[in-house]
Formats: C-alpha cells, structure tokens, sequence
C-alpha cells in the first residue's frame, strides 16, 4: 500500500475544532479517509525538568509503559541535566521549548530562534538528544513561525487537549478534561514545573490507566508521527481540511 505524503494526510484529516495559531481550542475527531487513526495520544509537559515533580511523571509513565514529549527549557536544563538524561532514559523524548520561555509576539522570528539555538546548543553539549519538535511559550505563534522554525528543521507544536493545569484548577477538573476530550491522535498539554504541579501528577495517576483500559497507547511525537504516517509536517497538530461544499437542492425537494 502506498503511504500518503504528510500534506495527503492533512488534505483527508478531518479535525473539528482544530487549533488555531493564537488559540488553544481542543481540536476534535482525527482520522483520515482511508484508514482509521490508531488509538493513540501524545502526552507532553511543558518548562522543565524539574527535580521534584519529572521524576515522579516518569515513574508514572514507566508503571504503565507509557511515553511522553517533555518540550524542556534550556534554563532549567542547565540547573538540572541530570533529570534530562533521565526522560530519554525511560523511554520518553526530549524536545525544544526555547531557554528563556521568550514570548514570540515580543521577541519575534529572530528572537524566538536564537533562544530556541541556545537551548539545542545546550542539549548537544550534554549529548541529550532532542526531537525536532518546538513549542513556543505560551502557544504564541503564526505562520511566519511556523515557517521560520520549519526552516530551522522543527515541527512547530501546539495541542488539541488544554488541561490548564498551570491555573491549578483541581486535580478532578484536569482529569475530567483529559478523559472527556480523549480521542484518537490527541495531543494533551500538561507541565512538569514552572509550579507546583501536584495536582498534574495525581491527575496523570488517574488518566493513565483509566486510558490504557480503553486501548490507548501513550507515544512520543516521533512515534506519532510515525504511527499516522505524516511526512514532516511543519506544524502539529493537524489543520482541518476546507469544510465540503453543501450539495445542491433539487428543485421541488426545499
């Protein structure tokens, strides 16, 4: 069987609600006209490592044989190496969230690429392998990101479920929030630091295996990627398609 391009894929992907640049409405319903998504989802955390609360995440993932994106900061990489090692250890994959969480509305395609460049220098000074995926702070971007971070070699990454667990809205409201909206090529944003993170942890302990009996698989982005077989497409997640014309009434059947 032939296996479409990624810009094939994105034409059939039909994703209700998708996310737009500027926006973190969760996108809805993935699946492309020829074959169904497989059920799997991209967990990611944001703005670490963090000493306290990513070891616990990876224990978490390693009791259910589960994998993440950990889209890290340089900053807190240089504070914490160790920790970082630790991710690509179990299993997980590292990824780019900038060093100084820059906002790009601020700072600009220039700004946003030179902080994002000194993060991967860092990474492969301490030989930690990254994934080419970027996150921008705050989930601020457009077109001209996307374009410039996909020259740099990144798929610029947003996500389709928000748990706005950085509000600390409750560890019930996190969880009702991933479990309601999970579906088939979700991509959940949570974080590991940039607070206290308690109720992410306590909430991923509920999520995880609630999921996994339904048949989810927890992969990386680079498995994701692979599993819905995308060919570099330079931003995650997908568009929707245009919606389809409405088809034309007969006469005498309005």
């Amino acid at each position: 069987m032939k296996i479409p391009k990624w810009w094939e894929v994105v034409v059939t992907a039909m994703m209700v609600g998708a996310v737009a640049f500027g926006s973190n409405t969760g996108a809805k319903r993935l699946h492309t006209a020829t074959r169904p998504i497989p059920r799997i989802i991209a967990l990611t955390f944001d703005d670490g490592p963090s000493p306290t609360y990513t070891p616990q995440v990876l224990a978490l993932l390693a009791r259910y044989h589960a994998h993440a994106t950990f889209f890290l900061l340089g900053s807190e990489v240089a504070a914490f190496p160790k920790i970082a090692r630790d991710i690509v250890n179990q299993g997980s994959v590292v990824a780019n969230h900038g060093y100084l969480h820059v906002n790009y509305f601020r700072v600009g395609v220039g700004g946003v690429t030179k902080d994002a460049e000194r993060t991967e220098a860092l990474l492969k000074k301490d030989h930690i392998p990254m994934a080419p995926f970027y996150r921008p702070p705050f989930g601020n971007s457009n077109k001209a990101l996307v374009k410039g971070m996909s020259k740099r070699g990144y798929t610029l990454t947003l996500w389709s479920i928000d748990t706005r667990d950085w509000t600390s809205p409750g560890t019930s409201y996190i969880t009702r929030k991933v479990l309601k909206d999970a579906e088939p090529g979700a991509i959940v944003l949570m974080h590991d630091s940039g607070g206290n993170r308690t109720q992410t942890i306590q909430a991923l302990a509920a999520i995880l295996p609630t999921l996994e009996a339904e048949g989810y698989r927890f992969v990386t982005l680079p498995q994701y990627v692979k599993d819905l077989n995308l060919k570099a497409p330079p931003k995650l997640p997908l568009p929707p398609p245009p919606a389809p014309a409405p088809a034309p009434v007969k006469p005498g059947t309005a």
